[in-house]
């Protein structure tokens, strides 16, 4: 699909008074996704798994549909799909059965960068199995995370290596491969937190190289649920804590109960969405719509962009700060336009510091979305605009 200009008719919540640039917290959920959910509560098939009857297999069938069109969507082997009520979910299970297997001293190492639910598990982790995380630091100057200040900690002792495949906060994307490759000579394990890169640049995890990776689909226009990707073999070697009647291989052995069927099924159509439009037409559509608005926040004086200053190797998502106001303060005036962006920290806990903020007020975030429009981001420069110019008259 060349041309994305009428993609927000797909979007049955978006409403023509609202700019939305809150997508890398939720995006709206396309009308597949919607429609395919409520169907499948008409349609009977509503049950559990592994039964005798007709609408148990239609749960199991449902569960390996899903895992096959996520595993196009991630480039992929679908044997190895979890769904999850969220990746921060997901990666506490992962990391507690990680933990299982650690001894005193070993190693893990998680990036300034991510968002906590790549760091704070593997640190609730080490501090019950007594290892140690050591934390690779991101260039403050640029918000880039170098490839050298990841493999510079690799040691004999490192056992996992935690990085984003893009950050949540300023967008910018590691040289994940580079670090993947560093890390297995090493005999160490990867996990890319790729929450904010799936919906933004096509992944393919089998070139990536990465032992574990991890997305959630309502940051894709989809249902609020997680997904991770295990590598199968890792996937039956790890000790999850479960039930006794929980399964011994696959998948299942870290799904805590029934999985949400009318998620899954929402899932499969937002997967499939995406795959049909295609997501080189969502990058290159979304590129132009960030250039406007990163070049339009350069041009306004008393706007200071945080992060990355230029259009290079980045989600289409960006920090900002309006002189004398607070983020806070900015979030709300630009909400009663009927503008809506987020503020504070945004889980990127570890990232505030070195992008000179305070960890609590944060900044302003911004994100553009596949149904984003020029006119959205000229609304939101304008109303910027007369912020500062408000701002610098009192």
């Amino acid at each position: 699909m060349d041309d994305l200009h009428d993609i927000r008719n797909r979007f049955p919540g978006i409403n023509d008074q609202w700019a939305r640039f809150d997508g890398p917290a939720g995006t709206q959920v396309v009308d597949a996704a919607i429609e395919a959910a409520a169907d499948w509560q008409r349609s009977g098939s509503n049950a559990n798994s592994h039964g005798a009857f007709a609408a148990a297999g239609a749960c199991d069938a449902l569960v390996e549909e899903t895992s096959t069109v996520m595993g196009r969507l991630l480039g992929a082997d679908p044997a190895g799909m979890v769904f999850g009520p969220s990746t921060t979910a997901n990666m506490m299970a992962l990391t507690r059965a990680i933990g299982r297997g650690l001894e005193p001293g070993d190693e893990i190492i998680c990036t300034t960068l991510d968002h906590d639910s790549n760091v704070w598990p593997w640190m609730l982790m080490a501090a019950d199995a007594g290892a140690i995380v050591r934390m690779a630091s991101f260039d403050s100057g640029n918000a880039r995370l170098e490839v050298s200040a990841v493999t510079s900690l690799i040691g004999p002792a490192t056992r996992w290596v935690a990085v984003t495949g893009a950050s949540n906060a300023v967008g910018t994307i590691p040289d994940v491969t580079a670090i993947t490759s560093a890390a297995h000579a090493a005999d160490a394990r990867v996990v890319v937190d790729g929450v904010h890169l799936t919906p933004h640049h096509a992944v393919d995890v089998t070139a990536m190289g990465c032992d574990v990776y991890t997305t959630s689909s309502y940051k894709w226009y989809g249902p609020h649920a997680g997904i991770m990707w295990v590598e199968p073999g890792l996937l039956d070697a790890l000790e999850p804590y479960n039930v006794r009647p929980a399964p011994n291989h696959g998948p299942g052995r870290f799904q805590y109960g029934t999985p949400s069927w009318e998620a899954l099924v929402g899932i499969r159509a937002a997967a499939d969405f995406l795959l049909d439009v295609g997501l080189d037409a969502i990058t290159a559509f979304e590129a132009d719509r960030f250039a406007r608005l990163l070049n339009g926040l350069h041009a306004i004086k008393g706007v200071r962009v945080v992060g990355p200053q230029d259009h290079a190797n980045r989600a289409p998502t960006l920090m900002f700060e309006v002189a004398g106001c607070s983020p806070a303060l900015v979030a709300q005036q630009l909400a009663e336009s009927h503008i809506a962006v987020w503020n504070g920290h945004n889980y990127a806990v570890e990232a505030m510091a070195p992008l000179g903020l305070d960890i609590e007020a944060g900044a302003v975030r911004a994100g553009i979305s596949m149904y984003t429009s020029d006119a959205d981001v000229d609304r939101l420069l304008e109303a910027v605009a007369d912020l500062v110019d408000s701002a610098s008259a009192s």
